[in-house]
């Protein structure tokens, strides 16, 4: 059952004037990042006008507490167990109005020139869908731009860690100079045309977590909408605080294959399973003999583990 508790949404809000842009960031079990997360974008005087939306999935570290006491203003659903990203997201998303929708991870820190040249972007390109720009770490490096639509290779030198050879944050490029039309960004910020949304529906929830935005934004680009990448604006994300790196491995490669299955048909999906499932069991029996030493025993067990939920994955999924 979803129990809805609206801290904004008095009648006299509700018929108030349309909110150039709605914010919706989805909690779990994230309070000191929430916290951090909304204080930020309080404290960045946004010229454009705004409303918030969390959507907490079943946090059980007070964050609905805090949120109560620290930010009224909020708008708050409450759902009673952890129903994923994508579902969330779409809560969120549904219970605003906003001509414009920015999804935000909890974990970020945003800032007001960043944000308003988002909205101001799309005010003055009325074709765009979407618009984001870059993610950077808490000291300040680069994390993650703009990237391309997956490819086997990319999924291959990504699998066998190669790939972060080749640049920081591979996949994404980070294109520090002009605005420019891309495939696809992260939604850790991402600000996105209403009508876009409207002309090619929400996050699909099959996507429990990982593969959704790409998939949103890969019909955006098949209507004819294009994602545009604004390298002046940043957004600080600290990135993996919902859960391990062992158990968000699993997600991500139920992410990949899933949008695989959707956008790219079944023998390009044929070949990811094989190739994922195959470097999955390589790797699984490297962490076997690993963990006959003992100061590797806990990684490897967690390796081992990791990897065989990864090739049962590669095994059964449809």
């Amino acid at each position: 059952m979803l129990e809805m508790l609206q801290k904004s949404a008095d009648s006299e809000g509700i018929q108030g004037p349309v909110p150039d842009m709605s914010i919706v960031l989805v909690c779990w079990n994230n309070r000191q990042y929430l916290d951090s997360c909304l204080g930020s974008l309080y404290a960045a005087g946004l010229r454009c006008s705004f409303d918030v939306v969390v959507v907490d999935n079943g946090s059980s570290d007070g964050s609905q507490e805090m949120l109560r006491a620290k930010y009224p203003g909020v708008q708050q659903i409450q759902n009673d167990g952890n129903v994923g990203l994508g579902k969330a997201s779409n809560q969120g998303i549904e219970a605003t109005r906003g001509r414009y929708v920015l999804l935000l991870n909890n974990d970020t820190l945003v800032n007001a020139a960043s944000l308003d040249a988002m909205v101001e972007f799309l005010e003055t390109h009325p074709k765009a869908g979407a618009v984001g720009g870059r993610l950077i770490n808490p000291d300040g490096s680069f994390q993650a731009g703009c990237a391309d639509f997956s490819t086997l290779k990319e999924e291959f030198l990504v699998a066998i860690r190669l790939g972060e050879l080749l640049w920081d944050g591979y996949p994404s490029h980070m294109d520090g100079g002009s605005v420019r039309p891309v495939a696809w960004l992260s939604s850790a910020c991402l600000l996105l045309r209403r009508s876009a949304l409207d002309k090619v529906g929400l996050l699909d929830e099959e996507y429990f977590i990982y593969g959704d935005e790409a998939d949103l934004q890969y019909r955006l680009h098949k209507a004819g909408l294009p994602v545009y990448y604004l390298p002046s604006a940043t957004t600080v994300h600290y990135g993996g605080r919902s859960m391990d790196r062992w158990r968000r491995r699993k997600m991500v490669y139920r992410g990949k294959m899933l949008f695989y299955r959707k956008n790219y048909g079944p023998v390009k999906t044929g070949i990811l399973r094989v190739m994922l499932g195959g470097l999955s069991l390589t790797k699984a029996l490297i962490w076997i003999f690993s963990g006959i030493l003992p100061r590797r025993k806990d990684r490897a067990r967690k390796e081992l583990r990791s990897n065989l939920e990864v090739l049962a994955l590669c095994c059964r999924l449809k």
